[in-house]
């Protein structure tokens, strides 16, 4: 079975326009999640998607294989649906173009488990206290045999009781079956997801199981100049 990542790339982010091609440690952003997933064991294929020709020609200039997609996509996940018809592979990786840290045998372990016949798998970190209350930073909850049972931007499970369940941080790299990839992207938006803006509650919804990979590395994801700069901080070279 042939897994392809696909890294979705526009240049209007709201918090921080053209972060894409921000340079950190003389490369752009997009060039550090691109050299990243493309060393990762199990991964055949990385593809970058984006809707805008500055992307498109720094990716190709950095010797990355990159397609225009329309800028309809509403969200990463329709632009990897979208690149998607045009490769042969039975499954895709879908990676943030803003993930400049990343945990290879994390991708390794997803990538196999997609071999495997999973049908939807995404990726969790312990989290640290103080981001139970920020929105921004998305908690899962996981069942006994490791399937998200939901996702919030609140802090769950509430602790009535310490000492039971480590709250856990949801990290926004999701695997698709072929077929799970474009029955999710042809879905309308279900009640949850719009109430909470996270797509990935349209799955568990519609009865599509998440399989969660609890990983203890490092993940970094740049949203703003401020974590840009918290980024350089932390690991200057």
């Amino acid at each position: 079975m042939k897994v392809a990542a696909v890294i979705p790339a526009r240049y209007a982010s709201s918090r921080f326009p053209g972060k894409a091609l921000v340079e950190i440690c003389g490369k752009p952003m997009l060039q550090h999640v691109y050299e990243q997933t493309a060393a990762c064991k199990g991964i055949d294929l990385v593809l970058i998607a984006t809707d805008d020709e500055r992307i498109l020609s720094a990716a190709r200039a950095f010797g990355a294989r990159a397609v225009m997609t329309s800028p309809a996509c509403t969200s990463g996940t329709d632009r990897v649906a979208e690149a998607a018809k045009a490769i042969q592979a039975e499954a895709f990786i879908n990676i943030q173009g803003d993930q400049v840290r990343l945990d290879r045998d994390a991708l390794f372990s997803m990538a196999d488990e997609l071999k495997r016949g999973c049908p939807m798998i995404t990726l969790a970190t312990p989290a640290r206290p103080e981001d139970g209350e920020d929105p921004h930073c998305v908690k899962i909850v996981v069942d006994a045999r490791g399937y998200a049972l939901y996702f919030s931007r609140t802090p769950i499970p509430y602790a009535q009781s310490k000492g039971h369940y480590a709250m856990l941080k949801h990290v926004g790299i999701y695997g698709f079956s072929r077929e799970t990839l474009f029955a999710f992207a042809s879905m309308p938006p279900s009640p949850l997801e719009l109430t909470e803006s996270l797509e990935q509650l349209r799955a568990l919804e519609n009865g599509i199981p998440i399989k969660v990979i609890i990983s203890h590395a490092t993940f970094f994801d740049i949203n703003t100049p401020q974590d840009r700069e918290k980024f350089l901080r932390q690991w200057p070279q």
